[in-house]
């Protein structure tokens, strides 16, 4: 008995000893045997270190994660505070730069607007001064035409004169001379061709006058010699008196001086011309120079022997007055317009002069170049 209770007894116990398990008390529902077939409690300290090295883990992945977050943070703050340290010290720079920029630009702008109010300036008087020569030199244009140059010509100065003239404004009146200027020069233009006509016609006249005086010149001429020569075969042989000098007269186309004519004495040129340049003084234009023409003289002489004038072919005026004054001889011009016109010319630098009396008479002729 002893040995089969031993024989019994031991298989159990190996049992347990082999599987590691005990039996469950009474009452109870066994559990699940342990498959790694070593101590329960080894086991559970296993995962015990395997839960903790694992949120070890984690932590240290967080921390790792967040330490590098924050020095990513870290990193970009100091990025963008050297980027504002470097706009803090490129904008003094550049905000200099502009404002240099801008004051090169205002100065610029102020160096156009100076030289082209300067050119127009220039232009404005050159204007002025043209118009003043025209006005000069165009006498005979006319009080309308010669007018509105005048005033287009004053609106320029007053432009000039102002401090506060506008550069469109100093351009505009400037502008508006060119149009008066060429009307005025038109004028003259046109009074020249008419008394360049006149002169033509008054030589061509003359021409004739003279061609007709020479051959009535010519017949009294041969009538007078054949008188005297019969005079001289009649007269007794102890002689006689002298027959007295043909007259001829004055030419066709002439004008007669009555009360003078006759013997006839060289006068003084330059009193005229002192007469006519005293006349131009009193009319605002310059003085000529004054010349005796021994052919004009010699016209002169014709006229006052004649009692007449007329014109030559190589003057511009003849006249004649009887009271011998060469104011007077001047005077009596200025009142032919075309006579006139001539003493006023600005076209020309000088006169050339003949001069005669004759019984108190004053004969002139004139020339102009």
């Amino acid at each position: 008995m002893d040995v089969d209770a031993k024989d019994t007894v031991t298989p159990t116990l190996t049992d347990a000893t082999r599987t590691g398990t005990r039996p469950a008390p009474a009452g109870t529902i066994p559990t699940q045997r342990d498959r790694s077939g070593g101590p329960r409690g080894t086991a559970r300290t296993r995962r015990s270190w395997v839960v903790v090295a694992g949120g070890v883990a984690l932590l240290m992945a967080g921390a790792t994660t967040g330490i590098a977050a924050q020095r990513a943070a870290v990193e970009r703050e100091e990025a963008r505070a050297e980027a504002r340290e470097r706009v803090t010290a490129v904008l003094p720079a550049a905000t200099q730069d502009g404002a240099v920029q801008e004051a090169l630009d205002a100065r610029e702008s102020a160096a156009v607007y100076a030289a082209a109010r300067s050119a127009a300036t220039a232009g404005a008087q050159r204007t002025v001064d043209q118009a003043t020569a025209t006005l000069a030199a165009s006498a005979q244009a006319g009080d309308g035409p010669r007018q509105q140059l005048a005033t287009a010509a004053g609106a320029v100065s007053t432009a000039l004169a102002g401090p506060h003239v506008s550069l469109t404004a100093l351009r505009t009146v400037t502008a508006g001379v060119a149009a008066p200027q060429q009307a005025v020069v038109d004028a003259q233009a046109a009074w020249v061709a008419a008394e360049q006509a006149r002169i033509a016609a008054e030589q061509a006249a003359a021409a004739e006058a003279a061609r007709q005086a020479a051959a009535r010149a010519a017949t009294t001429t041969r009538s007078g010699t054949t008188t005297t020569r019969r005079a001289a075969t009649q007269a007794p042989a102890t002689g006689g008196a002298a027959a007295p000098a043909p007259t001829t007269g004055v030419p066709a186309g002439g004008k007669v001086c009555a009360g003078s004519g006759g013997g006839a004495a060289e006068a003084s040129a330059s009193a005229i011309g002192e007469a006519i340049n005293a006349y131009r003084a009193n009319n605002g234009l310059s003085t000529l120079s004054v010349s005796r023409s021994g052919g004009l003289t010699s016209h002169a002489l014709d006229m006052a022997s004649a009692g007449g004038i007329w014109h030559s072919g190589s003057d511009n005026i003849v006249g004649c007055v009887s009271n011998g004054s060469a104011s007077s001889l001047v005077s009596a011009w200025s009142r032919s317009s075309g006579h006139n016109a001539q003493m006023l010319r600005t076209d020309v630098s000088s006169m050339s002069v003949g001069a005669a009396t004759s019984a108190g008479w004053l004969f002139g002729a004139v020339r102009f170049s």
